[in-house]
């Protein structure tokens, strides 16, 4: 029985790798100065907070206020997927599906960027890294967004372009769908199994009503049965 779909944002519903780029590169010299930014393996951790991609990475905090200004301050350089729009308006109108992000950015930088694109009314709720104690792959944020909107595990999945979407889903025992457009997708590919891999939005619409058609089937074999 689906009821919620629960999205991450970077390189799912908004293409945010340009400005990373830019933001990260930018930020380290500021900071650090020599050397080359780690620029590909920050982007690898994807989908994770901040503070925890700098402690895998070896890198020193100081890179935050900077790097989160510098994104905040050229927003310009995000867009938002044209599909993505079409995609959440089809889940609420037409599947009636409650919606929600989980994201490893921080409350500021999220709510900024769904306003900014006109789509925060869309979501339920919104759950971003700096309200957890443990943000992504810790499965910790999505029970939350279970909790809130009052749904068990089984009626929800969750669709990120990153290795700690998928493990945060299945941490919390939630149908895992890959979207393959995003940041590294060969990462996903190689170091998980979801549950679905989505090549591109049309394979995501076609999963996603198999996945409500399957409670609308039950429902009807219910029925009959009775």
């Amino acid at each position: 029985m689906l009821k919620v779909v629960v999205f991450d944002l970077d390189g799912v519903l908004i293409d945010s790798e340009p400005l990373m780029r830019f933001a990260f590169e930018a930020s380290y010299r500021q900071v650090i100065g020599e050397g080359s930014p780690p620029i590909e393996a920050y982007l690898e951790h994807m989908g994770e907070s901040f503070p925890r991609i700098m402690d895998q990475l070896g890198l020193t905090h100081a890179l935050w206020e900077p790097y989160r200004e510098l994104c905040q301050a050229h927003i310009d350089r995000i867009t938002l997927y044209p599909q993505a729009r079409e995609m959440l308006a089809w889940a609420r109108q037409t599947l009636n599906l409650k919606l929600a992000v989980l994201t490893g950015k921080d409350q500021r930088r999220t709510l900024q960027i769904l306003e900014h694109f006109e789509v925060a009314d869309f979501f339920n709720t919104v759950v971003t890294s700096d309200q957890l104690s443990h943000p992504k792959p810790d499965p910790e944020g999505l029970l939350r967004i279970l909790d809130t909107l009052d749904c068990s595990a089984d009626e929800a999945a969750m669709v990120g372009d990153a290795v700690s979407d998928i493990y945060c889903a299945q941490g919390a025992g939630v149908t895992s769908i890959a979207a393959l457009w995003g940041i590294k997708p060969e990462r996903v590919q190689q170091l998980c199994q979801p549950d679905y891999m989505a090549m591109d939005w049309d394979a995501l619409f076609q999963i996603m009503i198999k996945l409500r058609l399957a409670h609308v089937l039950a429902r009807t074999r219910v029925s009959s049965d009775r």
